[in-house]
């Protein structure tokens, strides 16, 4: 009988140590299945946040380029006010000049990408507070203050590279670099070719001139310069052309110009 009262107690004490660890397994199971759950839970809450972020971020970039697609159809006051028809529109003129930075062909010492960004980036303040000129009744210490502010609003729509945008649009009004200096008669080159562009497809000879007179010695780039001139030779030899009652305005001419 003793024996079997010790077995029995044996027994009883192996049930016990085996249901505690059982007890024991089965906690830390489930302590380690919480805590999964629980991780899986915040991974769903950022899973739930990173869309919404995403969003936000596409949605500025969105933003910025609605702001940039204004400009396609904005046009430019100057020929506005002049009621020139179809006149070109500001995304054209900055195109033109961004295109422009191809003339160079190293030989000039400038950087041709920092050149096209300027291009691109100078007038796009215009997006928001339109074309602004001296016959808009507008000082241009206020003009300036309207861009700078334009500029702050467009570039917090680019996050990271906010920097850069501004740092261009800076540099170009800042005018100091030779970069900025050659955008600059860049940007004046293009519109006295826009200017006798507009006399050659309305066959009005020298109707423009003001624009030629506004820009006359303030070019300073040799290259530009020699464009400007070639530009004149063509525009007097355009008038020239014109005042023979023998001539007729050339249909090419008039039909590449309505095709702009």
């Amino acid at each position: 009988m003793l024996t079997i009262y010790r077995l029995s107690t044996k027994l009883k004490k192996q049930s016990f140590n085996l249901c505690s660890k059982l007890s024991k397994l089965v906690m830390s199971r489930e302590t380690h299945v919480n805590g999964v759950v629980q991780q899986l839970s915040m991974n769903g809450q950022a899973g739930c946040d990173e869309p919404e972020q995403v969003r936000n971020k596409y949605g500025d970039y969105v933003k910025f380029l609605e702001l940039v697609g204004n400009l396609k159809h904005m046009k430019r006051t100057g020929w506005v006010l002049r009621n020139v028809k179809d006149c070109e529109s500001i995304s054209g003129h900055m195109y033109r000049m961004g295109m422009m930075s191809f003339l160079l062909d190293g030989s000039q010492g400038l950087d041709r990408i920092r050149v096209m960004e300027l291009a691109l980036v100078h007038d796009l303040a215009e997006s928001i507070v339109g074309d602004i000129t001296p016959y808009c009744g507008i000082s241009r210490e206020e003009k300036l203050l309207r861009e700078f502010s334009a500029m702050s609003e467009i570039s917090e729509l680019l996050g990271p590279s906010k920097d850069k945008l501004l740092e261009l649009f800076n540099e170009y009004e800042a005018g100091k670099t030779n970069e900025a200096k050659f955008v600059k008669d860049l940007d004046r080159l293009d519109m006295v070719m826009q200017a006798f562009e507009y006399e050659k497809r309305d066959n009005c000879p020298m109707k423009h001139q003001e624009f030629f007179d506004s820009t006359k010695g303030k070019f300073s780039h040799p290259l530009v310069i020699n464009i400007v001139n070639e530009i004149n030779a063509q525009r007097e030899k355009f008038a020239e052309g014109s005042a023979d009652p023998s001539s007729s305005p050339s249909r090419e001419v008039a039909s590449s110009g309505g095709a702009r």
